[in-house]
């Protein structure tokens, strides 16, 4: 019997198809694929989410933004986009990238003029310099199959022809052009969305019972123990008859003589002191109400609650601080809060141009701080919420995690999840602003373009007086660029009231020559040569005569 099962199974095996075959029919009982080919998960992604600035430096608020399917462009002399010049312009590629299957894995850009790239918050190319056609390839990234990790690559083009190509390096597999299935833009089909927080709602109370209901139990409940009474008392009924009547002769007798016993004096009623209310839960003061009583927008210092440390981003461009600002503790940094709608808010560096914000968009804890110029991100937007004592928290509206003070050896300054500890709670002390007056620039002082833009002194030393005028509120922002037509200094691009305006800029950290400040108020750009001069600081060639004002 042994035998024939025995050879019963060895026929099944033989007729089974040989390892790394396949077991699927396909069409009509043809063979299918192999096993090996049938790949689980295919990528769902269109793309990432392309940001595109009429500028070198990705400063302001973009032209245009839309989905590329992939960062492979060979514009050369052309146009990037609709509005978009063919030189001096930039470009931000941002979402996730999706790793099909696990192992490390190598990016190669390829680029005419600048480009930098990060993976998973952070930087593994940076090539960020003007140059020929370039190709630099990445130190390898270990990613898991199906994960899907931030992904952000920028690009600038200086002038001449424009290239930019990203590619990666799959285990076992060639260079190729990272393909839109395994991208996903910041927006979109596919693109995971984390939910908004839900407001906490306390489970419903148990349905109260109508009043009746409680009297009717106790009636009932009265009823019975007096009917228990009455029968325990007929029980002993008989029992006291006899004695009773033995004693009705004496009671009847003592009953009769007239004898006058004091009334006891009542007791005086003692009213029941109410027990005192409970004090009622203080609520979270609205946002609306909580900025209006912080004084935003507004500047502060920020200082950790746990060593009492103002909060201070490292960045690549010195801070300098404003005119009229009153120096914070210690000389500790200055933040510009500012809103930014639904709720959030930028933090810029007093004096800078420069936001705080989560490197790489990364959604990870302990995803390092950074100082960027503004523009728009998630990455870049704050929640500041009451944490009580005097103290907030302030949470990143991509990832809704934390700003925390991290030690050194946990990385420093980060994002996490909060968790109600003391380096993630911070005060906000408001910097008293000394209200100092203008009086104005020299009478000689030239005056360009629609907006009357004017700066003195100029030449200077680096320090300059810019005033300009509004005719009604709109966005304005300012450019400076060097005579090679890169961007230098850029400001942010924001909405400012209708008249007056006066501002005092550094360029200190300039070496000396000419440059052009651009000064963009809505559509409009009012150019202004601006001459930097230090003694002993050599001579420069003279720069040719700036265009007529626009």
């Amino acid at each position: 019997m042994r035998h024939l099962l025995f050879c019963f199974v060895a026929g099944l095996l033989s007729t089974a198809p040989a390892l790394g075959g396949s077991a699927v029919s396909g069409p009509a009982g043809l063979p299918g694929p192999p096993a090996a080919a049938v790949v689980a998960g295919v990528g769902e992604g269109t793309g990432l989410t392309g940001s595109y600035f009429n500028n070198g430096s990705l400063a302001g608020t973009p032209l245009l933004r839309r989905v590329d399917a992939v960062v492979d462009f060979e514009w050369k002399e052309g146009i990037p986009a609709p509005g978009v010049r063919n030189d001096n312009f930039s470009v931000r590629w941002e979402g996730q990238v999706e790793a099909p299957s696990t192992g490390r894995y190598k990016f190669i850009t390829r680029s005419n003029d600048g480009v930098r790239l990060w993976v998973n918050g952070k930087q593994i190319l940076d090539n960020w310099s003007a140059q020929g056609t370039t190709t630099i390839t990445s130190a390898e990234v270990s990613l898991a199959a199906g994960e899907r990790t931030t992904i952000k690559v920028e690009y600038y083009d200086q002038e001449g022809e424009a290239t930019v190509r990203l590619q990666w390096v799959r285990p076992g597999q060639g260079p190729q052009t990272v393909p839109s299935v395994y991208l996903y833009p910041l927006e979109g089909p596919g693109m995971p969305v984390a939910a908004p927080p839900v407001a906490f709602t306390p489970p419903p109370a148990p349905e109260a019972k109508p009043a009746i209901d409680k009297a009717a139990a106790k009636a009932k409940a009265d009823a019975e123990a007096s009917a228990a009474a009455a029968a325990k008392a007929t029980a002993k009924t008989d029992a006291a008859k006899a004695a009773a009547a033995k004693t009705a002769a004496a009671k009847a007798t003592a009953a009769a003589k007239p004898v006058a016993k004091p009334a006891a004096p009542a007791k005086p009623a003692v009213a029941k002191a109410p027990a005192p209310a409970k004090p009622a839960k203080a609520e979270a003061p609205a946002p609306e109400e909580m900025a209006k009583a912080l004084g935003i927008p507004g500047v502060f210092t920020i200082m950790g609650r746990t060593d009492g440390k103002p909060l201070e981003v490292q960045g690549e461009a010195p801070v300098s601080k404003e005119p009229g600002l009153a120096s914070g503790p210690a000389g500790a940094p200055q933040w510009q809060i500012e809103e930014a709608g639904t709720g959030f808010y930028k933090l810029t560096v007093q004096g800078g141009r420069k936001v705080m914000e989560v490197l790489g968009s990364s959604t990870s804890n302990g995803a390092p701080l950074s100082l960027w110029p503004y523009y728009s991100g998630n990455n870049q937007l704050w929640k500041i919420e009451d944490a009580g004592d005097g103290y907030y928290k302030l949470t990143a509206k991509h990832s809704k995690k934390a700003l925390t003070a991290g030690t050194e050896e946990e990385g420093g300054l980060q994002q996490r999840r909060y968790a109600s500890k003391p380096n993630q709670q911070w005060k906000l002390q408001p910097v008293a602003q000394q209200q100092t007056q203008f009086a104005g620039l020299p009478s000689d002082v030239p005056v360009t373009g629609a907006n009357r833009l004017s700066v003195y002194p100029n030449p200077s030393s680096g320090v300059v007086q810019m005033a300009y005028q509004l005719g009604q509120d709109q966005p304005m922002g300012w450019v400076l660029y060097d005579q090679r037509g890169s961007a230098v200094r850029v400001s942010d691009y924001r909405r400012q009231n209708a008249g007056a305006h006066h501002q005092t800029i550094d360029f200190t950290g300039l070496p000396s020559g000419d440059y052009n400040l651009n000064l963009t108020v809505g559509a409009s750009t009012t150019r202004q040569m601006v001459s930097i001069r230090r003694p002993n600081a050599g001579t420069t060639e003279a720069a040719p005569e700036p265009e007529a004002a626009k």
